[in-house]
C-alpha cells in the first residue's frame, strides 16, 4: 500500500514538473517572440519630420529616408559646397565635412581644398542654380544645373562662363544620422562617330 501511494505521489510530481517546464518553455517562446515584434515595430516605425528651412515633411525610419528627405538633405550639401564666396567657403565646407564619416574624409577634404584655394585665390564666387533632381534607389541623388561664377577683387581678368553641370551624391540615413559618402562631379559622356 505504501508503495502504491509513492508511486502515485511521483506520478502526480512528475506530471506537475512537465507542467511547468511546458509553461516555462511557452513563457520564454512568448517572450522571444513579443521582444521580435516589439524590435521590428521600433526599427520600422515611420516618422513624419519637417525641416525649418523646408516646407515640406519626409518620413524616415530607423535605416532610410524618403526620397523627399534624400532631396534635402542633398540640397543643404550642394548648398554648402556649390554656393560659395572667399568670405565663406571655409566654414561652408567645414559644415560640409560635418556629415561625411570620418573614414572617408580625406579624400573629400584634398578635393574641397583645392576649391577653397582657387576660390580665395581668384576672389571667385559661386552659384548653383538647379534645373534638375534625381533621387536613385540606391541611395544616391544626382543634381543637374548650371554653376554661375564671378570674381569680386578683380584677380582673374578671363570671363568665367555658366557651365552645366552634374553632380552624384550618395547619402545614408541611419538612425536619425546624415552621412555624404561621396560628393562627385559626373562628367559629360562624349560621343565619338
Amino acid at each position: 500500500m505504501e508503495l502504491k501511494i509513492k508511486g502515485e505521489r511521483d506520478k502526480q510530481l512528475s506530471y506537475a514538473f512537465i507542467g511547468l517546464v511546458s509553461l516555462l518553455v511557452l513563457s520564454g517562446t512568448g517572450n522571444v517572440l513579443t521582444g521580435s515584434l516589439a524590435w521590428y515595430f521600433a526599427t520600422t516605425q515611420k516618422t513624419v519630420t519637417t525641416p525649418m528651412t523646408y516646407n515640406q515633411p519626409f518620413t524616415s525610419d530607423a535605416v532610410s529616408a524618403d526620397a523627399s528627405g534624400m532631396t534635402m538633405f542633398a540640397s543643404s550639401f550642394i548648398y554648402w559646397r556649390l554656393n560659395v564666396s572667399p568670405e565663406n567657403i571655409d566654414n561652408n565646407q567645414k559644415m560640409l565635412l560635418g556629415f561625411v564619416p570620418s573614414t572617408e574624409r580625406d579624400l573629400l577634404r584634398k578635393a574641397l581644398d583645392v576649391e577653397a584655394e582657387r576660390i580665395k585665390k581668384g576672389g571667385i564666387t559661386t552659384r548653383f542654380d538647379t534645373k534638375d533632381i534625381r533621387v536613385m534607389t540606391d541611395g544616391s541623388v544626382e543634381f543637374s544645373g548650371t554653376l554661375k561664377s564671378a570674381t569680386t577683387n578683380g584677380a582673374i581678368t578671363t570671363p568665367l562662363k555658366d557651365q552645366d553641370k552634374t553632380y552624384r551624391l550618395n547619402i545614408s540615413y541611419q538612425n536619425g544620422l546624415v552621412n555624404l559618402h561621396s560628393f562627385e562631379e559626373l562628367q559629360p559622356v562624349t560621343t565619338t562617330n
